[in-house]
């Protein structure tokens, strides 16, 4: 497994993601992340969650959650501060059902965690994302 850590970005899709977005302008950047996000969703029920389809989804994620929570640190730390445009709560429905697939046990990423002996770690990560996402969805609904 190449990823260096548990964190949505410390793994070569993610890393993959943050390039395409940081050449994107605005308008293009929710677009992106909405693919990523879908991709992840789209995958039929029980079918198998590739890594490279699941990765990206929980680094968008990450994303989406930093600009609407006011955390530029973590849009620092990733170079995206000036490229990710205001993100509308109606968009975390799409986050959270993303999360919500990712962490199904037939989702390659957390397989590969759960053999390196990182399974809890990561899914703790992923379940705090939905927790937020559900949390704005939820907001945004009622």
């Amino acid at each position: 497994m190449s990823a260096s850590g548990v964190g949505p970005f410390e793994n070569d899709s993610a890393m993959d993601l943050l390039d395409e977005l940081r050449g994107l302008d605005e308008g293009e950047v929710i677009d992106t992340l909405r693919e990523a996000l879908s991709a992840a969703t789209e995958v039929e029920p029980g079918g198998y969650l590739d890594r490279d389809l699941g990765e990206p989804a929980v680094a968008a994620s990450a994303i989406a959650l930093a600009k609407i929570k006011g955390r530029g640190a973590v849009l620092e730390q990733v170079e995206l501060v000036d490229v990710v445009p205001e993100i509308p709560s109606s968009f975390f429905a799409l986050v959270a059902s993303a999360l919500s697939r990712v962490l199904k046990e037939d989702s390659e990423a957390y397989g590969l965690w759960i053999d390196a002996g990182r399974g809890d770690e990561w899914k703790g990560e992923v379940e705090r994302l939905l927790n937020e996402a559900s949390e704005v969805a939820r907001g945004a609904s009622g």
